[in-house]
């Protein structure tokens, strides 16, 4: 796994305190983070975290496309059928860059 210093820094903290959520409640939290921030919920899950950080680095790494699919344990198939071509644009890619630096 590849990290940024973020990643680095924050991980001790993930592991050593309270164990992961379940899949069922990690949706209902991130749905009533959603709504009390304003965002429809719609869509979300628990796999919304892992799907998210997979399309940011399809498209800010786009010349490292195998390397982010393999990483995922995805097939190729796959990312072109999720993780593709979203329509994330250049001020998007600015917001990012901070969380996938280093990856």
């Amino acid at each position: 796994m590849r990290l940024n210093l973020m990643g680095r820094t924050i991980l001790p903290f993930f592991f050593d305190n309270k164990p992961l959520p379940d899949p069922h409640t990690w949706k209902e939290n991130l749905m009533r983070w959603a709504e009390r921030v304003g965002l429809d919920p719609a869509g979300l899950g628990a796999k919304t975290t892992r799907k998210t950080w997979e399309s940011w680095l399809m498209f800010y790494f786009s010349e490292r496309r195998i390397e982010i699919i393999q990483s995922q344990g995805h097939t190729l198939l796959t990312a072109v059928e999720h993780y593709l071509n979203m329509p994330f644009t250049e001020n998007d890619r600015r917001m990012m860059e901070k969380y996938v630096h280093g990856w």
